[in-house]
């Protein structure tokens, strides 16, 4: 999901989950992997097939993109969007992982005897190849349960058997197919183990009286489940537009749209590296891609945040929500009096800042309050299971 800075989240507070929810482009998409070349069939200038890239306008640094008009319910099949099911029921696990949550941060330390196979217990370990310590071998203060953890074959069974305080040498052998690090798979190492403390994780009425706002179990059972399914029900708008996108088809997207939104991701992911001290051709020279793959990779993540912007537009104007430049104005304004100053050119300068200039700032505040809108309507009609 896109990360926002502060000053933008005045802008995100009041509606501008939008988009970006639904479609999924983060740092991590473009560090850990990028698209390669389009492969499309032609297309006009007129139109950009869903399913394939035709060329773009061109893109003039620093000047807002003239988006062309369209009608979006001329673009997109809509596929069915009230009633849409959303499971808002709060399973046993999703309990029991709030509640390991609260062991990890409170755990109860047994300080003696012996550790057993299904018991959790603290370690710290350090492995070595051929007696140096190789990346990701060595951890302190590591919480793993016997017998259910995900270290290699044999990890566990090493510490089995080990009394509190213990220290010990055990040497493993690495599968021979390890994705994990591939330099690693197949070769025999030596761990260096300590037992540092076997951990006792029944829940108690006096270690949840002493380490939560609740006096009993069942009381801190009762709130997890309200906290959980209270989460859900708040998100089942977004649950529930995930499901609308996917049921939708574009047929096709504006050229210009899609070039406003490219452009926009590319500001946006300058602003990210920013932050990281890196700039995109740091990161393109440190992940060996070319400029090339970059601009097929911005393409090919802009398709989806575009055709969902057709697919909330298309239901706003079946379902006839008011679009009126007054309507539009006044939600503008009310967002700028949530921005530090009052104004709305507090959240202009800051969109600019972090957006850029290509995705004129009239049609990104339109487009965020026809998401705030249809995702009521949909959220609204959901058919919600408690």
């Amino acid at each position: 999901m896109n990360k926002r800075k502060g000053a933008v989240m005045t802008i995100a507070a009041a509606a501008v989950l939008s988009i970006a929810c639904l479609t999924a482009c983060s740092m991590d998409d473009f560090t850990e992997k990028f698209v390669g070349a389009a492969s499309g069939s032609a297309a006009d200038e007129q139109s950009v097939s869903a399913s394939g890239t035709a060329a773009l306008p061109t893109y003039v640094s620093g000047q807002a993109v003239d988006i062309e008009e369209y009608d979006a319910t001329e673009l997109v099949e809509l596929g069915e969007y009230k009633g849409i099911p959303v499971d808002c029921t709060v399973t046993d696990e999703e309990i029991q992982g709030d509640i390991d949550a609260l062991f990890d941060e409170h755990p109860q330390k047994i300080k003696e005897g012996t550790a057993e196979n299904g018991m959790s217990v603290n370690i710290d370990y350090s492995g070595k190849l051929d007696g140096k310590k190789f990346d990701g071998g060595t951890a302190k203060g590591t919480t793993i349960k016997l017998g259910e953890s995900s270290m290699i074959p044999g990890f566990d069974d090493g510490i089995i058997g080990m009394k509190v305080g213990e220290k010990k040498d055990v040497e493993l052998t690495f599968p021979e197919e390890y994705p994990n690090d591939p330099d690693l798979a197949g070769k025999k190492t030596v761990f260096t183990m300590k037992l540092n403390y076997i951990e006792n994780r029944e829940l108690t009425d006096e270690y949840v009286a002493k380490n939560t706002d609740y006096k009993t179990v069942q009381e801190y059972k009762d709130s997890l489940k309200k906290t959980l399914r209270d989460s859900k029900k708040a998100n089942a708008p977004t649950s529930a537009m995930e499901q609308v996108v996917s049921n939708s088809k574009v047929k096709n997207i504006p050229p210009s749209l899609l070039l406003a939104e490219k452009e926009m991701m590319r500001a946006q992911m300058e602003n990210q590296m920013a932050q990281y001290g890196m700039s995109i051709s740091d990161a393109l020279a440190q992940f060996g891609q070319t400029p090339e793959q970059f601009e097929d990779y911005l393409v090919e993540q802009a398709k989806p945040m575009a055709e969902t912007e057709l697919i909330m537009e298309a239901i706003a104007l079946k379902e006839n929500i008011d679009l009126s430049q007054a309507t539009i104005d006044a939600y503008t304004e009310d967002l700028g009096k949530q921005s530090s100053d009052g104004t709305v050119e507090s959240i202009k300068k800051a969109y600019k800042e972090y957006y850029g200039t290509a995705m004129p700032f009239e049609h990104y505040i339109r487009s965020s309050y026809i998401y705030k809108e249809v995702s009521k309507l949909v959220g609204d009609a959901a058919k919600i299971t408690e």
